[in-house]
């Protein structure tokens, strides 16, 4: 399962756990092994949401006259 992982250090930007890129503080995985670390060790863990559904367009039909 994907998860969303912030480091402790807000905004931090760069290199972290397990080869994982933080920017902004944020990112995601799904291996259990970096997940398991970073909750060992402080990080905020939590799972990632998945896109909204968009709402389904509406289409007009012209008027005819």
């Amino acid at each position: 399962m994907a998860v969303v992982i912030h480091t402790p250090v807000k905004g931090f930007s760069g290199p972290g756990v397990g080869g994982l890129m933080f920017v902004d503080g944020r990112a995601e995985t799904d291996d259990e092994g970096v997940i398991a670390y970073a909750r060992r060790h402080g990080y905020e863990v939590t799972p990632k949401r998945k896109p909204a559904p968009r709402p389904e367009a509406k289409t007009e039909t012209p008027k005819q006259e």
